[in-house]
């Protein structure tokens, strides 16, 4: 983080300037040298956060640079604050700020020590009259209305900043904590409705320190951590406008990426994105939406099958290689449990009889399911297939790629095994791993050259009647009717966790293991993309 010094006060030292902060640039597309991350899994709408003891730098953030303009030294507590403050005229460094603010508090006054920009500090007064004010400071004040910002106290001093005011820390790697976890970069509240929400103004690359492992298990081959870096800082630069109104771009939740911070980092990870550093994914020369998911069964999703649009670079494609692990999963419904959660739903479609699996895709993915009733039935698509049953006892889904009672796609996993390929891919080459008596795919070309390729894959349908299909390219969408009733429960047996749209998450370690480096994973999940930096 670019810091530079203003006039220190307390024991703070003079700190030195460091490089200034220029944008990266990927073809037209500027990447931002720093992001605000609202840390809303540690203090979100919060009346009080807690700022680690120790030195604590106050000052202004400028494109990126920290400037400082004055320093404590302590625990402090934050709290909102707004309202209406007398201020005193004179504009002074910060010793002579707290000085002042301590000896009008030791004349009743409820007194702050107020930081203004740069090296500039006054003292606001709460809860008194401006004669009061001038009478006991001897100098000339003025009424301040609708001040919004955060208070810092100790018990003993209290100091008011304003919103775009920020802290900085000097422990390692000049780290700040927040209620007990540490961050690199600057720290700063954003403050609605009389509660705040802690947010953590941090370089691109340092925000990936701490996303990468919080995504990917930092023990993943290093190929594989380098594709999800990639992947993280495409997906960030996308995503920089999905919490504007709240007063920062990302937050550190499943929202849209985790973020653990300093804390959560690990060396393995700060290799990858060290060694990719402002690498970004492009389509047509703009960042992608890099979506990725833990495990996607054996083949990855068609965006529009998943969500609304149908997105170029994010189409389906099979496995390289058989996914790292045991990504196989089951869950039971009895159809009591059925019949009471239609109930819970109010549902109009009278008692439970049947699950009736009505669309499946190439890899055997379930595409849509129909909940069969004594008066009508219910259709689940998209998402709501995985989601539908949160409120029974078995759950949300884990994935789509499965069958009910045996019956649906050939998915692999009636052993507890997704089918594997007969030998090891050669190094850039694409092979399948195709379930047993399910799907067939050859290729040709590398993955670095997959420009103007053909994947070929056809697909054995079975397991009930078909009708209409859908096709895209080589990936189908086809019409079933499979009644699935059985014993009076539905045992769902899958493989794959998540949406599945994009990069698999253990298909990249398992790829990475094979061989592939982290370009060939990415040019693999995301179709017809560049790689830009």
């Amino acid at each position: 983080m670019n810091r530079i010094s203003g006039k220190a006060c307390g024991s703070a030292a003079l700190l030195c300037a460091v490089l200034l902060a220029f944008p990266i640039k990927a073809s037209a597309y500027n990447v931002p040298e720093t992001v605000r991350v609202g840390l809303e899994a540690v203090c979100k709408n919060a009346s009080s956060a807690s700022i680690g003891t120790g030195e604590l730098l106050i000052g202004t953030e400028r494109d990126g640079r920290f400037e400082e303009g004055g320093a404590v030294s302590g625990g402090f507590t934050a709290r909102p604050a707004s309202g209406d403050y007398i201020a005193v005229d004179d504009e002074m460094d910060c010793d002579d700020a707290l000085d002042l603010a301590d000896s009008l508090s030791n004349m009743g006054l409820d007194a702050y020590a107020a930081y203004l920009d740069g090296e500039d500090w006054t003292v606001y007064v709460r809860n008194a009259s401006r004669a009061e004010v001038e009478q006991a400071a001897r100098e000339s004040a003025t009424q301040i209305r609708g001040f919004t910002g955060y208070s810092l106290s100790d018990g003993r001093t209290a100091l008011l900043l304003p919103e775009d005011a920020v802290l900085m820390g000097t422990e390692r790697d000049d780290t700040i904590s927040v209620n007990g976890k540490r961050y690199r970069g600057m720290l700063t509240f954003a403050v609605r409705n009389s509660a705040l929400t802690a947010v953590n103004v941090v370089g691109l690359e340092e925000y990936l320190y701490g996303v990468v492992p919080a995504e990917m298990p930092q023990s993943y081959e290093e190929e594989a951590l380098k594709a999800q870096a990639v992947a993280a800082r495409t997906y960030a630069i996308t995503k920089l406008g999905a919490h504007t109104g709240s007063g920062y771009q990302l937050c550190d939740t499943t929202a849209c990426q985790v973020y653990q911070g300093y804390d959560g980092e690990a060396a393995s990870a700060i290799r990858a994105v060290d060694d990719t550093a402002g690498e970004i994914a492009c389509y047509n020369g703009v960042p992608i939406e890099a979506v990725f998911s833990a495990s996607t069964g054996g083949y990855t999703e068609n965006s529009e099958n998943v969500w609304s649009n149908k997105v170029a670079y994010l189409r389906a494609v099979p496995e390289v290689v058989e996914e790292y692990g045991d990504n196989t999963w089951k869950r039971t419904l009895t159809l009591n449990e059925l019949d009471a959660l239609l109930s819970a739903k109010r549902e109009s479609i009278g008692a439970a009889e049947d699950i009736e699996i009505t669309k499946l895709s190439t890899g055997g993915r379930v595409q849509e399911l129909k909940i069969i009733g004594s008066r009508g039935s219910k259709t689940l698509t998209k998402e709501e297939i995985r989601t539908y049953f949160s409120g029974a006892a078995c759950g949300s889904l884990p994935g789509k790629m499965f069958t009910i009672n045996g019956k649906g796609g050939e998915i692999g996993t009636y052993d507890g095994k997704v089918s594997a390929p007969s030998s090891k891919p050669e190094k850039g080459t694409l092979r399948a791993a195709a379930a047993e008596d399910g799907i067939i795919a050859r290729t040709e070309g590398s993955l670095k050259s997959m420009d103007g390729k053909r994947l070929m894959v056809s697909s054995q349908k079975n397991g009930g009647t078909s009708s209409g299909t859908q096709k895209d390219g080589d990936y189908e969408v086809y019409s079933v009717s499979i009644s699935t009733v059985s014993g009076g429960k539905f045992v769902f047996e899958g493989v794959g966790f998540g949406h599945g749209v994009g990069l698999s998450q253990k298909g990249a370690q398992a790829m990475a293991l094979e061989g592939y480096d982290y370009e060939e994973i990415l040019y693999h999940y995301y179709t017809d993309i560049t790689i830009e930096d």
